[in-house]
């Protein structure tokens, strides 16, 4: 039948009642599968958008950050709603193209393309582009079968109601009416790209399988698109699969990793010609058993991290007891033999991400059976960033890594809880629940504004005691200078200018700085008192003594005692004496004691630095607030702080904990040092998820070691 072409907004061509029926089945499919990945998509925009307002010091661009968060959460639901329509009317026009849209429609002539519009309309190109790319086989099979509803030539590019361009299309239509700025629209592609676009080769194949089941082209084999590898010249090392396989964020590690394995040594696990090898079925119900073991035994049993060797004497054992008595042993495949130790180093190298004594180590034994049994029965866990099971294993990982680091402290009780929870729920289940994550993203989130406000208190603490002493070196440099070469001042006098009025000159630096009228005022008080300028109004200098001690808090009352000692005024019997005006002052606590603001800081030493530290120290000019640095500790290990404030001036530092709690107490010139000596450095934010660095870490362990594949299975060193 040839080929419908209809302009958009055209009525459709009515479909039989049986391709009716087959289209609104696929789009329930389509609408019934998408809710759960929209989701996952907006709770990772406010994610980023987060990260973002926690990582940058514009105060602008934070407001931007979280006007945006709230747009995403108000109009989440509206935003899905539009998704869901468009795709609706896709379907209802089964076999149209999709609409020109008004980049596409520019008149003839010329004219100008806003910058902002054409970036978009690139970015949802190439997200539509990529992910073709990965559902190419996928999308060929779905095409035609598609095509037989519509009745019309097969479906490709815009005319697949649920391909890639139109989800790009849906995406752009459901986003529009959020008022994100083009940085922030860019997140959300970013955060579909991840979620929805990504895993979308999965539903494919999923429809693909429903219609099949449905009688729709029963005989249509496609041809998938031959995989071109780079061929390896003799005695060269094996390309690191993330390096050469990269592409869009799937990393290609299994093949490569095996052909590592393969290069090295034979399989212990696997005979050259084994008498026979473990069904799909066997080995499912050992893996199965296995992984229902483990919640039965005791924590010290379960929760160590097994290295390949004690894995795969476990499942063969388990399998041998799957069989009749006096049956040949089971073995594994070659294959199946690669993925227990890949498995295990995979387990070897997260683990090695984490701090000694973190309770991330236990959660990552427990889910050892089970990310090994969903390795087994699905190798896009080694592929796709996307698989439930690997993203249960990151977010574990990444958890732990973060917000269970013994140095920082207890751990938080209730992301423990949700960790555990998810953990336990995967070693009981058949398959992984998709809805795990919201419980421990939500406790994360929490955890996360818990941790800003606090790392905001400590910085206005610091700020307030760094500018409070700088006030006070100020104002006893000025005090020195107009006292210098001259009789010092007795009594009452003299205490009140060495102490309780040079606080009132650093209060006045602090509220208006030094060309403030209120400092300039006290300046000339100060001037008065000493005998530098005359008075000329007795009574008016004595009120001003006394307003300015009741600024720092003192009662009128004793602010009028204080000035009538400072004159010998004070004339009454029961007025205190010198003495006891001078005592009274001593004891008074100086200008921010007692507050968040007058603790007391140590003092930065001024101490001569080596030229390598002074070359450090010079580069200190760019560093930027919320730089994170490691530190080698002294009973070893890594300690990972973040630089949340500092003072140019006075040098002090700020250093605090990804739980905004304080930490070292590091003046710059002593961080100079340490990076100098090589027991600090600034630290960058990874791109790699962690377990693609868990990938790139066994990798070049195994070309480094070339006894891996055989040695280090034999002494569980994985």
């Amino acid at each position: 039948m040839p080929p419908t072409t209809r302009r958009a907004g055209e009525n459709p061509v009515p479909l039989s009642p049986r391709a009716e029926r087959e289209a609104q089945q696929g789009l329930s499919l389509c609408l019934n599968w998408l809710d759960t990945p929209l989701r996952a998509a907006l709770a990772d925009l406010d994610a980023r958008l987060f990260a973002v307002a926690d990582g940058t010091r514009n105060h602008l661009e934070q407001q931007a950050c979280f006007d945006s968060r709230a747009i995403v959460e108000r109009e989440g639901p509206a935003f899905r709603q539009r998704f869901a329509a468009f795709l609706t009317e896709r379907f209802r026009r089964l076999g149209d193209d999709l609409p020109r849209g008004a980049a596409e429609a520019l008149p003839s002539g010329l004219s100008l393309v806003d910058p902002g519009e054409q970036e978009r309309s690139d970015a949802l190109a190439s997200l539509a582009a990529r992910a073709e790319s990965r559902s190419a086989t996928n999308l060929f099979e779905l095409g035609y079968r598609m095509a037989v509803l519509a009745g019309s030539a097969p479906l490709e590019g815009g005319t697949l109601p649920v391909g890639p361009r139109a989800l790009a299309a849906a995406l752009d239509a459901a986003s529009r009416p959020m008022p994100l700025d083009t940085a922030h629209a860019g997140l959300l592609f970013k955060a579909m790209e991840t979620h929805v676009f990504a895993p979308m080769d999965g539903f494919y194949a999923a429809l693909n399988a429903h219609l099949l089941a449905r009688g729709i082209l029963p005989g249509l084999r496609a041809f998938p698109n031959a995989r071109i590898q780079h061929p390896v010249a003799p005695r060269e090392p094996a390309p690191e699969p993330t390096d050469t396989r990269a592409t869009d964020g799937h990393i290609g590690v299994l093949e490569g990793l095996r052909t590592l394995l393969a290069s090295r040594s034979t399989h212990p696990g696997a005979t050259v010609a084994p008498p026979t090898l473990a069904t799909e079925d066997e080995l499912q119900t050992a893996l199965h058993a296995l992984q229902g073991h483990v919640t039965d035994v005791a924590d010290a049993a379960r929760r160590e991290i097994r290295s390949a060797q004690a894995l795969r004497e476990e499942l063969q054992a388990q399998l041998a007891r799957g069989r009749p008595q006096g049956a040949p042993p089971a073995a594994l495949s070659a294959e199946q033999d690669d993925t227990v130790t890949l498995t295990a180093l995979l387990f070897e190298g997260l683990a090695g991400e984490l701090t000694e004594g973190n309770q991330g180590q236990a959660l990552l034994g427990d889910l050892q059976w089970p990310m090994l049994r969903a390795a087994m029965n699905d190798r896009a866990f080694f592929e796709a960033p996307a698989h439930p099971a690997r993203q249960l294993l990151e977010t574990v990982g990444d958890a732990a890594r973060q917000w269970l680091d013994p140095a920082d402290g207890e751990p938080d009780a209730a992301l423990l809880d949700q960790l555990e929870r998810a953990v336990r729920d995967a070693s009981q289940a058949q398959v992984i629940d998709p809805d795990w994550r919201a419980g421990i993203e939500r406790q994360i989130a929490q955890l996360a504004r818990k941790a800003h406000v606090a790392e905001r208190r400590q910085i206005e603490a610091m700020d307030g005691r760094d500018r409070l002493e700088r006030a006070r070196r100020r104002a006893a440099e000025l005090m020195a200078e107009r006292m210098g070469g001259r009789p010092a001042p007795r009594g009452v006098l003299r205490i009140l200018l060495e102490r309780t009025w040079a606080d009132v000159l650093a209060l006045h630096i602090l509220r208006g700085g030094e060309n403030g009228e209120a400092f300039l005022q006290c300046l000339g008080v100060t001037d008065q008192l000493l005998g530098r300028r005359a008075v000329n109004d007795a009574r008016k200098l004595r009120q001003d003594i006394e307003r300015g001690l009741e600024h720092l808090g003192m009662h009128p009352v004793e602010a009028g005692q204080v000035a009538a000692g400072v004159f010998d005024t004070a004339g009454d019997d029961d007025a205190p004496t010198a003495t006891d005006m001078a005592l009274r002052l001593k004891q008074r606590p100086r200008l921010g004691e007692g507050t968040a603001h007058g603790e007391p800081v140590a003092p930065v030493e001024p101490t001569p630095l080596d030229p390598a530290s002074q070359a450090v120290h010079a580069g200190f000019a760019q560093l930027r607030f919320g730089t994170w640095f490691e530190f080698r500790q002294p009973a070893g290990g890594i300690a990972r702080r973040k630089l949340a404030w500092f003072s140019p001036v006075t040098g002090r530092c700020l250093f605090v904990t990804s739980r905004g709690a304080r930490a070292e107490n590091i003046d710059l010139t002593r961080l100079a040092r340490l990076i100098a000596d090589g027991d600090a450095w600034e630290w960058k934010e990874q791109r790699l998820s962690m377990i693609d660095r868990a990938w790139r870490a066994v990798s070049r362990h195994l070309r480094r070691d070339p006894g891996v594949g055989h040695d280090d299975r034999q002494k569980g060193h994985g």
